[in-house]
């Protein structure tokens, strides 16, 4: 609101008042007390208008409603106008939950990727492990239920992706830096890669720590002879990253200025901002609620935009895809605060379907559930035996606020880790399958 506005008209000193008109003209020289008093009232009247004016701005500034972080959106973008382009919904199905491939609803994706097979050091694929038995992964990808599960998928009309990974820096850098191993790989891939009829692939080298300058320009190179090796199958075939959330801030593996033009999709895996062995409990994707100088406490050493706010200094928005979870992590903790601290080795991850059972558990007291604003997620405190626990995770809203900052940042869609972890609930699909309305 104007000053203008707020009065009705824009006060001048100049204006003479109503009292300086009634004054008969004077024809002495000589000074008049009352012109003068007049003048001095005016004069009194301006600076009190502007007084009162800075105030009530003092005022309205300090009594404005707490906005929303998505609507600062331009904080990543530079910009707030969302993209009507379709979003891409990415699954990730984890061997492991090969139990519940009957039960998936997977209608709403649009990828579906498979996770995972492993390398060994000399590329080759790891089929059988140091028990000298079959590789879970290796194992998994020819069962009959997850070849029902890519043969659904197909029938859909979605894309089905083999997700490859390499755990462990040294056995990254064996791959990478060795021609021979590096080639080894990219053939191994694309055997599977053409035997069981995939559309895309997916990267997960997950290098923890600092990598050498070397190793960083070797992970281009291999990417880009894999993107060539694949286009060489399926002249649409489309390369995936995996990048940790923190990427564009840390020396990581994965150089996104070098990337960039090479890769089709990076998956964000904002998530395991809190993990099973942190000494707080805390929120798995928190949102926001990043320390900083007008934040009160308590507060995150990082959140999702701010990772995200630098990402996108560099990669293409349309490119990114967001990591989002489908489970949480319990702690015994010491208190019922947020951000309380926890028992040493009593973290554990939560699924959803853990998270909802704890309604009807008769062992459980006092459940409380919780939101919280600053990170726009929510958590559990509740009561076992003598124990104080926590559990922080995502549910609908908390899922419904992230997949409108990627409509609002016209980011390229959401990939979900991962499918199994919400049987037999359907709650977390809400947000999701309107994520064109939302």
């Amino acid at each position: 609101m104007t000053m203008d506005t707020f009065n009705g008209h824009k006060p001048s000193s100049t204006t003479p008042n109503s009292s300086q008109r009634l004054l008969p003209r004077q024809t002495t020289c000589q000074p008049q007390p009352q012109k003068m008093l007049s003048q001095i009232r005016a004069i009194l009247f301006v600076l009190g208008l502007s007084l009162i004016t800075i105030t009530i701005y003092v005022v309205w500034q300090n009594t404005l409603p707490l906005i929303s972080p998505i609507a600062l959106i331009d904080v990543i973008t530079g910009h707030s106008t969302a993209s009507k382009s379709p979003k891409i919904i990415y699954g990730f199905f984890p061997y492991w939950n090969s139990k519940y491939a009957n039960e998936l609803n997977i209608n709403f994706l649009t990828h579906l990727a498979y996770f995972a097979i492993d390398l060994n050091p000399d590329g080759t694929i790891n089929k059988i492990n140091v028990k000298k038995e079959q590789e879970p992964g290796w194992n998994k990808i020819n069962s009959n239920a997850v070849e029902k599960l890519l043969y659904q998928s197909k029938l859909l009309g979605q894309k089905t992706i083999l997700t490859v990974t390499a755990m462990d820096p040294e056995l990254i850098e064996s791959i990478l830096e060795n021609p021979s191993n590096s080639r080894t790989a990219i053939n191994s891939i694309m055997e599977i890669y053409k035997n069981k009829n995939f559309d895309d692939i997916n990267v997960d080298f997950e290098y923890v720590g600092k990598p050498e300058t070397t190793t960083r320009s070797n992970f281009i190179t291999f990417i880009r002879n894999l993107k060539n090796a694949c286009r060489t199958q399926n002249k649409n075939c489309q390369i995936d990253v995996d990048i940790f959330a923190d990427t564009a801030t840390k020396d990581r593996l994965w150089d996104l200025v070098g990337l960039s033009p090479v890769v089709d999709r990076f998956i964000v895996m904002a998530y395991d901002y809190s993990r099973k062995s942190s000494s707080q409990a805390g929120p798995v994707a928190p949102l926001t609620g990043k320390c900083n100088h007008q934040q009160s406490l308590p507060c995150l050493d990082q959140d999702i935009i701010s990772h995200l706010s630098q990402i996108t200094k560099i990669v293409p928005p349309e490119k990114i895809i967001l990591g989002i979870p489908f489970y949480g992590y319990e702690w015994q903790t010491a208190g019922k605060d947020f951000l309380a601290n926890t028992y040493p080795g009593t973290g554990s991850l939560a699924s959803y379907s853990r998270i909802q059972s704890l309604f009807s558990d008769s062992k459980i007291s006092s459940l409380s559930a919780m939101w919280s604003q600053t990170t726009l997620s929510p958590y559990l405190v509740f009561e076992k035996g003598e124990e104080t626990h926590q559990i922080y995770f995502e549910n609908s809203e908390s899922l419904k606020q992230k997949i409108k900052l990627v409509k609002s940042a016209n980011l390229g869609g959401v990939a979900i880790w991962a499918l199994g972890y919400e049987v037999p609930f359907g709650e977390l699909w809400e947000p999701i399958k309107n994520i064109s309305t939302l």
